[in-house]
């Protein structure tokens, strides 16, 4: 393939924020009366939209009146313990210096994908960042992927997809994209492997090395 695009998730490929997104979510659930469930266990459950993921906490039922006391606590802990992850800001001045368009396509929530990215200084080298709720459709919608590459210019044949978790996967698949994964967020390699062949890396600097530039 020609490369001319890359789109990213950013939880667990491009940032770690787990620190921040445990300590609000468990202030939450411990706010609804539930018992507050361990880190690796809300980790795991990271990966669609907050509201998802808050289903698979403490059930569907909940999911909406959790998200709705989330947000302005999620705001305030956001910041706190957010770290850019190995090879992000390589992998990102990598596309700028080789004309490679970059932008972010997440399922967190807009403004705050757009706040961490400022923060860590991504927002200059990426053509756009777009969340849940800035349109009417969330990951793997490929109406969503496709709006992106229309945004980007670019096409599903010039553009791969990085993320960390299955659902990343079936974004990609469902766009009829190229995947590419890391296992520094959600899952291990062998949990990204087990649905089928995958190109997995331990980290975006062995992606950026042995995927990503072998593609120019």
């Amino acid at each position: 393939m020609t490369l001319r695009a890359i789109l990213f998730d950013l939880d667990g490929t491009l940032i770690d924020q787990f620190q921040a997104i445990y300590t609000a979510f468990s202030q939450v659930i411990s706010q609804m009366g539930f018992p507050v469930p361990d880190f690796d266990t809300v980790k795991k459950s990271v990966g669609g939209a907050s509201e998802a993921t808050m289903g698979k906490l403490i059930g569907q039922e909940n999911a909406k009146q959790a998200v709705e006391l989330l947000r302005p606590i999620f705001e305030k802990e956001m910041l706190n313990g957010l770290k850019a992850l190995p090879g992000s800001l390589e992998v990102l001045n990598f596309c700028e210096m080789n004309n490679i368009k970059a932008a972010v396509l997440t399922n967190k929530h807009g403004p705050h994908a757009r706040a961490v990215c400022e923060h860590l200084q991504f927002s200059q080298k990426l053509d756009f960042i777009m969340g849940a709720n800035d349109t009417e459709w969330k990951k793997p919608d490929p109406q969503l992927t496709n709006l992106a590459l229309e945004k980007m210019g670019s096409s599903k044949d010039d553009t791969i997809y990085v993320g960390d978790s299955p659902y990343d996967q079936k974004t990609a698949q469902n766009a009829g994209m190229r995947c590419l994964l890391v296992s520094t967020g959600t899952h291990t390699e062998n949990e990204l492997k087990k649905d089928g062949p995958v190109i997995v890396e331990s980290n975006l600097l062995n992606l950026l090395e042995n995927q990503i530039k072998p593609l120019l």
